[in-house]
């Protein structure tokens, strides 16, 4: 723990105010539960996933599903399964019916692992000094099995190198260049047959939801090396992204393309893969959002039945919907019929189809429970893969959502009530605490957040507000964002808690803010445009704009000038814009929770900024966790953060 900055909590009322409320769900309890899942993809007959586990540190282990029996762990026992390229990582595993390929969290390279076969993992990319400086992600099978096509990021100082190479499955070590053309290239997807490969590109300054571009060659597989020919755009570009590229039954390509406005499937045919960026036009015509932003590599929201049907993770109108997409009967490319899959996630976050023995399974949240792997059976009934909870802990509550009319147009978000029947104090309205997603191209999860909970639990309420530049509302939305971070997403927020009290649903003297990441600096500079909060509780959260363009990694190094502007021209905006630059105007309390070993936004901005408020009289706790990096991954750092931010609400609240 770091330099802290106290403040002396109030004593406990003699009854239970907002706030105060007896809860079963303990801050221990929420940590030790925090399990997260992440990356599910199918070998054909069995699911497999990426699970975080709080309680042993944080470690990520592959865990498969075969059918026949309880889902057992993959990853050899002290392994931790996580690729950092990007940082955010994803991707960090693949298999086949005979082959295990993982990223190392350790040092970053790809190993081999075959129960039964290897006696041990086997290294299949060289040792590199300094450990962790070349990375990869997103291994996938090439035709014949014995090589793997890979993302590679090979670091240079702050920059990075990023390629697509192709490595071989024998332990070799050998890396051999296929594809070196942009800044960045993601998303390698072989066709069925091998003689094809499909990837997804962007360069700087864009970030890949900006405008990116999908890109398809001839794939030629030999002993010494594979090799690519024909390469052309196939689609996107412009004032578009693409995402999400895979092969289909019968040779076609199947992707997401934003040229509505909106993330929608096409299709290219097997017929005109060889054209130069085609025309087409989306399997359905809709406003809805079938992709996210990639800030991980690896999303899969939409896959194949045997049948050629899609079943697709669709978010529409703020709600998430496991859909159906069936081909008309003309077979044409456009004019799809949808129809939704009855299931009980109500947050979706990954799609994937076992064709060979016919099963479906979804990743998601349902309104009880956090990051659950459920298959469905027949489009009629379902069960759970993942080990359920054995009841919930305390009474969850559903977030009902609600648009605050502002100056700026409508703001949306999510509002969860204390949940049970319990009042507080005859006349009083309880207290308010504001979610800022992070991102800030981010959005709030509809499901199940034990945090949120924890908080509503207790007698408090929570709003979470999708501020401008939120994804799930199209690009339209998200592009309201640019050049204004730290103050259009400052204002949706203040606005959307004002109105909220204005209702008189919560106590508009009691509210406070929070936010993880980017977020943090939307809570910050609330409490620098407003007097509406009592306090800011930041998690890793950006504090000074220079700073963070200075110092922050390849894949973002750029997102500034979309978000603020280009430096050196935009530097006043960035000094206004930073919490940093004004402490003394800071006017509730601040609580800063902070990695040690964050690369994103390094422990210095918490430092100075903490250093900042104390020299201006500010009310300040920094509490720094050592070996803790962009995220919390621990669940003693879980607990302790929690633990402090309720104190720090209670201490702001019963003023």
């Amino acid at each position: 723990m770091g330099t802290e900055y106290t403040r002396a909590e109030p004593p406990p009322p003699t009854q239970p105010a907002f706030g105060w409320w007896p809860s079963p769900l303990t801050a221990a309890v929420v940590a030790a539960g925090k399990v997260s899942r992440s990356g599910l993809h199918s070998d054909g007959t069995s699911f497999l996933w990426s699970e975080s586990r709080p309680d042993d540190g944080g470690r990520q282990v592959v865990v498969v599903d075969r059918g026949v029996e309880p889902p057992v762990d993959l990853t050899p026992p002290g392994v931790s399964v996580r690729s950092r390229v990007h940082e955010y990582g994803g991707g960090a595993a693949v298999t086949t019916a005979d082959l295990h390929v993982y990223v190392d969290g350790a040092d970053q390279r790809l190993y081999r692992f075959r129960p039964g076969v290897d006696p041990a993992p086997v290294a299949l990319t060289p040792d590199v000094d300094p450990i962790g400086s070349v990375r990869y992600a997103e291994p996938t099978p090439i035709g014949s099995g014995q090589w793997l096509m890979a993302v590679e990021e090979r670091l240079t100082g702050t920059a990075a190198i990023h390629r697509l190479v192709a490595v071989p499955v024998d332990g070799s070590l050998r890396v051999v260049e296929v594809v070196d053309d942009g800044d960045f290239l993601a998303a390698p997807r072989v066709s069925p047959d091998g003689r094809r490969l499909a990837w997804v590109r962007w360069d700087h300054p864009d970030m890949p939801w900006d405008r990116s571009s999908l890109w398809v060659a001839d794939l030629h597989e030999s002993d010494q090396a594979p090799t690519v020919t024909g390469t052309h755009r196939v689609a996107g570009g412009g004032d578009s992204s693409v995402g999400q590229p895979r092969w289909t039954g019968d040779g076609g390509l199947l992707f997401i393309d934003e040229r509505t406005g909106w993330w929608l499937p096409y299709r290219l045919p097997v017929e005109r893969l060889d054209d130069t960026d085609p025309l087409l036009l989306p399997l359905v015509e809709l406003e809805a959002e079938f992709h996210a932003p990639d800030w991980t590599l690896g999303q899969s929201t939409v896959a194949e039945m045997a049948d050629g049907t899609l079943v697709a993770r669709m978010h529409h109108q703020g709600v998430d919907r496991l859909v159906q997409l069936t081909a008309p009967a003309d077979g044409l490319g456009s004019g799809w019929h949808w129809e939704p899959i009855d299931q009980p996630l109500v947050a979706i976050a990954g799609v994937a189809v076992a064709s060979a023995r016919g099963r479906l399974a979804v990743l998601g949240s349902t309104a009880e429970e956090a990051s659950v792997v459920i298959e469905v059976v027949g489009g009629t009934s379902f069960h759970q893969l993942t080990t359920a909870r054995s009841g919930t802990p305390a009474p969850a509550v559903l977030g009902v959502p609600w648009v605050a009319e502002t100056a700026s147009g409508p703001v949306p978000g999510l509002i969860f009530d204390p949940t049970d029947d319990r009042r507080g104090p005859s006349g009083e309205r309880p207290p308010l605490v504001v979610f800022c997603h992070g991102g800030p191209t981010g959005a709030t999860d509809p499901g199940y957040n034990p945090i949120v909970q924890y908080l509503a639990s207790r007698g408090l309420v929570v709003a979470c507000v999708e501020y401008r530049g939120s994804s799930g509302y199209g690009r339209h939305y998200r592009q309201r964002l640019r050049g204004g971070w730290g103050v259009a997403d400052v204002e949706d927020c203040v606005a959307y808690a004002v109105a909220l009290a204005e209702t008189g649903r919560v106590d508009g003297r009691r509210m406070a803010i929070r936010g993880t990441s980017a977020g943090g600096l939307t809570a910050l500079g609330a409490l620098v445009d407003s007097d509406r909060f009592v306090g800011a509780a930041s998690w890793y959260g950006v504090t000074d704009l220079e700073s963070l363009a200075a110092d922050t990694h390849d894949f973002e190094s750029h997102y500034l000038d979309w978000l603020v502007g280009p430096l050196p021209a935009a530097r006043d905006q960035y000094r206004r814009r930073s919490p940093l630059h004004h402490a003394g105007s800071i006017t509730g309390g601040v609580l800063l929770l902070q990695g040690s070993d964050d690369p994103v936004v390094p422990l210095a901005q918490a430092e100075r900024f903490a250093e900042a408020l104390q020299a201006s009289g500010a009310d300040c706790t920094l509490l720094v966790f050592a070996g803790e990096s962009h995220g919390f991954r621990r669940a003693e750092t879980v607990e302790a953060s929690l633990d402090a931010e309720l104190a720090f609400y209670r201490g702001r609240f019963g003023d």
